[in-house]
């Protein structure tokens, strides 16, 4: 585990208790927050080792069993392949810059969802990913060459992909500023970085905090104990403008779920009302930055 007794991203010692979650399975179960940059992150944090192992097999764990994902990323596959590229585009708002033939690196791909659309631009795809499973997956599905661990270890060439994706990934990471200074590195002058991650802004994360204080509870961890850090709208900003990174396009969205999906997924009813509520708020944001 990591003790961080300073703010990871802007070294301030001045932090305070946020929230603390011991019913739930996960890596992390208490965060605090930044007083200067309004960061908060899991502290102590689980070191590489610890969440690696963490990543075994993630895709088959309880919260994506409960809600078939695999079979959902199948139907959004089939339903992507139908669509051009204005509606690609259109749909998926933060690849508005991708053009068809680049070079696309997926970064930490998943089930390969940013992919799906990038291979309906034809670009050449490339990913990388801890899940050995989810790399099987991906490769099933679509002509890609992947990497299976971390971005460092690729070894990518600097300057060679025109576009990057990394869909809530950056908060799962242990160096979020690295990440960000290691992709910018491989991506081509003129080149386009997308960068999807939870939005700490969110008025529902205020809500939430506030009815448990009120209540005099200890407010617990909304999100998934998983993710390191969680950024404030402007931080996230602040951090890619640090790297010399022009933000083109910086915006927030909901949970993006449909409720004739929620009614299908195999969890209790008070999970799905909360995942419900989730869908009410801007939950999550996208920054794309070009170098």
């Amino acid at each position: 585990m990591i003790l961080y007794r300073a703010c990871p991203i802007c070294k301030s010692k001045n932090l305070r208790g946020f929230a603390i979650d011991t019913y739930r399975n996960g890596p992390h179960i208490s965060r605090v927050k930044c007083a200067d940059c309004e960061l908060v992150f899991a502290n102590p944090m689980a070191d590489s080792q610890e969440l690696a192992e963490y990543y075994t097999n993630y895709y088959q764990k309880e919260h994506y069993e409960a809600v078939d994902y695999n079979n959902l990323i199948v139907n959004h596959f089939k339903r992507i392949a139908g669509l051009g590229g204005a509606q690609v585009k259109q749909e998926a708002r933060f690849l508005g810059s991708l053009k068809e033939g680049d070079r696309f690196l997926d970064v930490g791909c998943g089930l390969g969802l940013g992919l799906a659309y990038a291979h309906q631009l034809n670009c050449k795809l490339f990913a990388t990913e801890f899940d050995s499973g989810a790399l099987d997956f991906v490769k099933s599905h679509f002509p890609v060459k992947t990497f299976q661990g971390d971005i460092w270890d690729a070894k990518y060439p600097d300057s060679f992909f025109d576009f990057i994706h990394i869909s809530h990934v950056i908060e799962h990471v242990l160096d979020p500023k690295g990440y960000i200074a290691e992709m910018k590195r491989i991506l081509k002058p003129g080149g386009f970085l997308a960068i999807g991650t939870p939005n700490m802004s969110s008025n529902l994360y205020r809500f939430h905090r506030w009815s448990k204080l009120l209540r005099l509870q200890v407010p617990d961890v909304i999100d998934g104990l998983e993710h390191t850090f969680i950024f404030p709208k402007k931080l996230l900003r602040e951090i890619c403008e640090e790297q010399a990174l022009t933000v083109e396009l910086h915006y927030t969205h909901n949970f993006g779920e449909k409720l004739s999906n929620l009614m299908g997924y195999q969890m209790p009813l008070g999970k799905k009302l909360n995942r419900l509520i989730q869908n009410a708020f801007q939950v999550n944001q996208w920054v794309v930055c070009r170098k």
